[in-house]
């Protein structure tokens, strides 16, 4: 494609958290390639704010999704989008809410990835790539190659998150955590891909045993969870942090964590984007497509008879976990 043709380009991957890193590699990949392009974000605010300001993106378009159908708001929307006058409109999400931005956008060519779900390719060309049943990373970044762009190397950038650090290093202190942690998020968004309660509660009782500090994140939503863990691991090593920590507290306590343990969830992609050492818990969902990619820090445990709604994560046990996790804090000093 001609360069001269991506000189303002806006790039629509509006949620979820996870959706949202999984991009991350592309809009690498893209600046490298047209540094002097207008880089132009549409997302949903509550999945903003690990996305990276100056110079990765020059604006970022807050799209209201609970205003979405409201004919007057989209009128706006419209107005605002066409006032920018894109040449180039990359669609990352491919359902019907991002193709409808994409075709308020008024951009002159649209483009997106090869799952065109919804009607979604009636408004932007889906890009066929080599890596068209790969990672989902892999699948973004064959839209980039499309455009000439180098998608051998990249990385995740993420919002500065340095005031975070100070932050989460006062709060993990005050809980008396001033040495190595580990994070664990026992929360994801489905039933059928969580580990149960009891599991998450026996492995932070063994790390306490080890004097292992283990720090429960979350969202508010979660806060239960955490309780539940603190009841069958009581001792001082265990912390609750659910629902304390923002997004960028978030980042900034996986980035200085030792280790990271979770299932399939938002927070997983974060520790990911980090490059923090982790074991993903997977059964229902497959690594392949959306486990963690890019970090060598990272390994995966599957579920028995992996890859179903019906996959019971009760098979992946806390001995194999538990002494996974020993072997990486040891390999990692």
């Amino acid at each position: 494609m001609n360069k001269t043709a991506c000189s303002n380009i806006l790039i629509i991957k509006m949620s979820s958290l996870g959706d949202v890193i999984h991009a991350l590699p592309s809009l690498y990949v893209l600046r490298r390639t047209y540094p002097d392009a207008q880089i132009t974000w549409a997302v949903h605010p509550a999945f903003s704010a690990l996305l990276p300001g100056k110079p990765w993106i020059d604006e970022i378009y807050y799209v209201d999704r609970k205003r979405i159908r409201d004919w007057s708001y989209l009128k706006t929307v419209r107005k605002d989008l066409h006032s920018r006058h894109f040449d180039l409109v990359i669609d990352l999400q491919m359902i019907a809410k991002s193709a409808l931005i994409a075709a308020l956008s008024g951009g002159r060519k649209r483009i997106g990835y090869w799952d065109a779900r919804e009607g979604s390719f009636l408004v932007s060309r889906p890009i066929k790539g080599a890596h068209q049943h790969g990672h989902i990373i892999e699948q973004l970044l064959d839209v980039m190659a499309y455009l000439g762009c180098d998608t051998e190397h990249f990385e995740f950038p993420v919002h500065d998150h340095g005031e975070e650090k100070r932050s989460v290093r006062a709060m993990l202190e005050k809980e008396g955590v001033t040495g190595d942690y580990v994070v664990i998020v026992p929360g994801t968004r489905g039933e059928h891909k969580k580990w149960p309660i009891e599991s998450w509660g026996a492995l932070a009782r063994r790390l306490a045993e080890r004097k292992i500090h283990t720090v429960i994140s979350g969202a508010p939503s979660e806060k239960e969870m955490g309780e539940q863990i603190r009841a069958l691991s009581p001792a001082p090593y265990t912390v609750d942090l659910i629902g304390k920590t923002s997004l960028l507290e978030l980042a900034a306590l996986d980035e200085m964590a030792a280790l990271h343990i979770s299932c399939d969830t938002g927070p997983l992609h974060i520790a990911n984007a980090m490059q923090t050492p982790l074991i993903a818990l997977f059964g229902p969902t497959l690594p392949g497509r959306s486990g963690p990619y890019g970090n060598l820090k990272a390994d995966v445990l599957l579920a028995d008879d992996p890859g179903k709604e019906t996959t019971d994560m009760g098979t992946i046990s806390v001995d194999a976990v538990f002494d996974l996790a020993v072997r990486k804090l040891k390999k990692e000093g």
